[in-house]
């Protein structure tokens, strides 16, 4: 006889708890689409390359909404919060920063920061600062982006004067967000700038200059505080072959290939990397869902049907397996399994991971967002993923919800919504949604309260 008991699941001490946003996603300044100051303010005017509608680049103009956005933070009981410095808004060219701007994320800093009276729980909010978040300066995307040597050293300098005006407020710091994806949809499906598709030469090319970027950046931030943690995001998939459960070992299956190449390139690579190059503090892990390939020579890109497959893989789907809105398949164990992976854990040698994202996305085809019960599940069932993995030596130290805000979702456009705030795109009205509250007891309690468990 089966029978449930409902049990507290609790997490460590000092778990951080919070949420990620980028700067070209939520700030919406308007000089920045105006002048054309990054690769991607004249990327979002491409209709071949980005969904309608775009918001025309206002994002969802936290620029202006910045202290709202802050008491929205504090309502879920963060003790953390990601964002990323608009680095095209700050750099306007060799030695030239923008005080304006940097004055917004002086005054976004300090506000995070405060303890605020009256409040019986302390408020202080612990950011993690992204360096770049995808988008760079239009004056280095056309001397070659992240191709050109000269950009990781102009992005040495960008991080030099981040760390030295906000060094003292800022802990943790990631250096890129998911290399591994602005590479992907950069350079082999090209649905992302700089645009190039399957171009092998470029791509390692880019892969040097994000590696030497990092690497100046980490020993730059360390320059300043030596107490600095610094690490990068990378985007994790859980790799599988459709037919792993009807081998005996996995790699008997004839589509195990295409996951495995896929799994190298796309998750470990850059990992080894910097660890190879002893510039690794933490680890940072962006997880969303499952790929299984299936192997297949005359195969099409998975981003664009019009692209061939450069691993002979061809994305296949598993039957009636539950979806998000743009078609990810919600596969909560995959998060588990890379947490655990032995080939990670023999890698990080015991260094700190933070879930630095990790969401639900909602197409919206009615104007509300707001009951979202499968959010509240995607939120519940990763983080029993999480738990478990922690409770298998994952060293894991904080989850970050993606997102906070409904927002640009880049290629997709305005459509997607991620947040657990919903955000009017027109009048740009914030409402919380069920899963904001949910969330919100989840870090208060540090614990997911009243999980069914099956005995």
């Amino acid at each position: 006889m089966t029978s449930t008991r409902k049990t507290s699941l609790n997490f460590p001490n000092k778990f951080y708890w919070g949420t990620a946003t980028a700067a070209f996603q939520i700030e919406g300044h308007p000089e920045e689409t105006l002048g054309k100051l990054s690769d991607w303010s004249e990327w979002i005017e491409r209709e071949d390359k980005v969904l309608r509608p775009t918001n025309d680049g206002k994002a969802v103009a936290h620029y202006e909404h910045m202290m709202e956005d802050v008491e929205l933070i504090r309502g879920l009981n963060s003790n953390a919060y990601r964002f990323s410095f608009n680095w095209a808004r700050l750099h306007r060219g060799p030695g030239e920063f923008d005080e304006n701007t940097a004055k917004f994320y002086d005054s976004l800093l300090d506000q995070l920061l405060q303890d605020k009276a009256g409040v019986e729980r302390k408020s202080r909010v612990e950011p993690f600062a992204t360096i770049v978040h995808f988008t760079i300066p239009s004056w280095l995307a056309k001397e070659g982006g992240w191709e050109n040597p000269n950009t990781a050293y102009e992005f040495q300098k960008f991080t030099e004067f981040l760390a030295k005006r906000y060094g003292d407020r800022i802990k943790f710091w990631v250096t890129h967000n998911e290399p591994n994806i602005f590479l992907g949809f950069g350079y082999e499906s090209g649905i992302w700038p700089p645009g190039y598709q399957n171009d092998w030469n470029r791509y390692f090319k880019a892969y040097q200059g994000l590696l030497l970027g990092h690497q100046l950046a980490y020993k730059t931030i360390k320059s300043v505080n030596s107490d600095a943690q610094v690490g990068f995001a990378q985007n994790l998939y859980a790799y599988e072959a459709l037919d792993e459960a009807l081998c005996d070992h996995k790699w008997q299956s004839i589509d195990a290939m295409p996951n495995a190449l896929r799994k190298q390139l796309h998750n470990y690579a850059f990992i080894e990397s910097c660890i190879e190059l002893d510039t690794l503090d933490f680890l940072g892990v962006n997880y969303y869902t499952r790929f299984s390939y299936t192997l297949n020579p005359q195969a099409k890109d998975a981003a664009d049907s019009k692209v061939d497959s450069s691993f002979w893989g061809e994305l296949a789907k598993r039957g009636d397996a539950p979806a998000n809105g743009l078609g990810w398949e919600l596969y909560a164990e995959g998060l588990y399994k890379v947490l655990t992976e032995k080939k990670l854990s023999r890698m990080l040698e015991g260094r700190p991971i933070y879930i630095t994202e990790n969401g639900y996305s909602h197409i919206e085809e009615t104007e509300q967002d707001i009951e979202d019960k499968y959010r509240v599940k995607f939120i519940r069932d990763h983080l029993i993923a999480v738990h478990r993995a922690i409770n298998e030596g994952a060293n894991v130290r904080g989850y970050f919800y993606w997102s906070l805000l409904d927002n640009f979702e880049w290629a997709l456009g305005m459509k997607p919504r991620f947040g657990l705030v919903h955000v009017d795109h027109a009048s740009f009205v914030r409402t919380k949604k069920q899963s904001y509250d949910y969330y919100a007891e989840i870090a208060l309690n540090n614990a997911l309260l009243g999980t069914v468990h099956k005995v």
